[in-house]
């Protein structure tokens, strides 16, 4: 095991490095997809893309339909500013939604006789023709307007036909594939892979992502650290008394999904770099690696917040007749009990901060077509996720009260308690105390980075306290003093009794280590 985490140790990054620079980036970024207009919705998002500062973007949009269009003259591909799209999005007419736009361009099929297979086979499903008749096919080649702001900036990109809207020929208007390509301007020299045109380089990749990769670089190296530093500290425990605490098991894991999801992001963006469009598994992967991440923290705050790994003359009793909030609180502080089949609450809340994590941060995926925005305030799956940290926030707290008011708490252990609650509340917080204060304070074009960085701070700070709670030295905190997280056993009350013929504790045993639950 030493060696393996040596080996780890010392050849890991490098091993990471290499795979990086293997990935080389390209040059733009690609979207495709169908659209339909009709009276009821007659304008399509194709995309939203952050432009750099004192930069002027390109792109060159093709559709292609089976049938013709049969009236094309109010067609257009609209671009809107992101100081500008709240109002576009509220204004209830298509004719006053353009009249924002900061460049129309108008749209003309051709007729094609000899278009390409994948063009038919994108069609095969849906055409009403034989495809031997050709596809109506249109290309635009453009620049973004820009306008040379010293801020990064949002253009939303819309196909739109307000004729539709008067006159309702929704038959004449059929289904239209697009391939969208769009290009950010750098300016420089040409670097690596990146294209030159008209004297500039041009890159697909977002200007809101600058420095994300960067950011994942680190938070995966220092997770990684801590998974090294908790793995050595457990093969510590095993190899010398035969016993390891299920909590730092559970730190453990926390620490190798939060490294694990910036890995994923971090070839996701190596792999947008080279395509254009990325890898949605990976970006995916990545979302959930985090979400489970957030979740084991959340369950090791609440469980040792309900007082799990303190000895038991330490915290009051409960049983069966008491409330809800009493039944929660012992669930937790001995996780071994938990029954689902028995219906037991902190079983129940503990499979659905799981299963919740899970699914929101697959719902955030459906509302952003290149990368993960879960966190975001600006879509439901990322508010939902504030209210329930917050109430989840709200428990914790109780859960702390109820093990330092219970009556057998000693007075020594109360100042650590306080101080518990303070950095477990502020954990659950964080997040929509940053989310709740990126929306309101900071511009439109900072605050996916912002974001980023302030979740993965709050993250990085929770796991690097978590493990020195659990291996730290016994003298380090009256906690420390009396918990049976370092299994050493001269310190533990409750261990002596059980020696003396009391009641046992919980052990999971393979071979010769045991996985404590106590």
């Amino acid at each position: 095991m030493l060696r393996l985490c040596r080996y780890l140790f010392v050849y890991a990054p490098w091993a990471l490095a290499a795979l990086l620079l293997i990935l080389r980036p390209c040059d733009a970024k690609i979207v495709s997809g169908s659209a339909t207009l009709t009276g009821a919705s007659t304008e399509s998002t194709l995309t939203k893309f952050a432009m750099s500062p004192f930069a002027q973007g390109k792109a060159i949009l093709e559709l292609h339909s089976k049938d013709m269009y049969v009236d094309e003259s109010s067609l257009r591909l609209h671009f809107y500013a992101d100081a500008d799209w709240k109002k576009v999005q509220k204004a209830p007419m298509c004719s006053e939604k353009i009249r924002l736009a900061k460049k129309s361009i108008p749209v003309v099929f051709d007729l094609n006789n000899n278009p390409t297979a994948d063009k038919i086979a994108r069609h095969k499903k849906t055409a009403s023709r034989d495809s031997g008749q050709g596809l109506w096919e249109a290309r635009i080649e453009t620049t973004i307007p820009g306008f040379r702001t010293d801020r990064s900036q949002y253009w939303y990109l819309t196909l739109d036909d307000c004729r539709l809207e008067q006159y309702q020929h929704d038959s004449q208007a059929p289904r239209m594939e697009y391939t969208l390509t769009v290009w950010d301007e750098t300016g420089g020299i040409r670097v690596n892979s990146d294209v030159v045109k008209d004297g500039a380089i041009y890159t697909h990749m977002p200007a809101d992502e600058a420095g994300i990769s960067r950011l994942h670089t680190i938070t995966m190296l220092f997770s990684f650290f801590l998974l090294l530093f908790v793995g050595l500290k457990i093969y510590s425990n095993v190899n010398t008394g035969g016993s390891v605490h299920a909590v730092l098991l559970i730190v453990l894991l926390a620490t190798a999904c939060d490294s694990v999801s910036s890995f994923f992001e971090i070839i996701h963006l190596r792999l947008y770099a080279n395509n254009g469009i990325g890898s949605y598994s990976l970006d995916a992967l990545s979302a959930h690696f985090e979400a489970m991440s957030d979740s084991l923290v959340a369950l090791v705050l609440l469980s040792v917040g309900s007082g799990w790994t303190l000895p038991s003359d330490v915290l009051s009793g409960g049983s069966a007749n008491e409330g809800f909030l009493s039944k929660l609180f012992c669930g937790f502080r001995s996780p071994s009990m938990m029954s689902m089949s028995a219906g037991s609450p902190a079983g129940i809340l503990a499979l659905s901060i799981i299963v919740s994590h899970a699914a929101l941060a697959q719902w955030g995926r459906t509302f952003d077509e290149d990368f993960d925005c879960y966190h975001s305030l600006e879509n439901p799956p990322g508010r939902a996720l504030m209210w329930f940290r917050s109430v989840l926030g709200f428990a914790f707290l109780a859960s702390v009260a109820s093990v330092r008011n219970g009556g057998r708490c000693p007075q020594s252990l109360h100042p650590f308690l306080t101080k518990f609650a303070i950095v477990g509340i502020s954990w659950f917080m964080s997040l929509p105390f940053i989310s709740i204060f990126v929306a309101g304070a900071i511009p439109f074009h900072r605050r996916h980075q912002l974001l980023s960085a302030g979740s993965a701070f709050a993250q990085s700070c929770s796991l690097l306290s978590l493990i020195w709670l659990f291996t730290a030295d016994v003298d380090a905190s009256a906690y420390h003093r009396l918990s049976k997280v370092q299994g050493g056993g001269n310190d533990l009350t409750d261990m002596a009794s059980s020696r003396a013929g009391g009641t046992s504790c919980k052990a999971w045993t393979f071979g010769k280590t045991k996985i404590r639950m106590d």
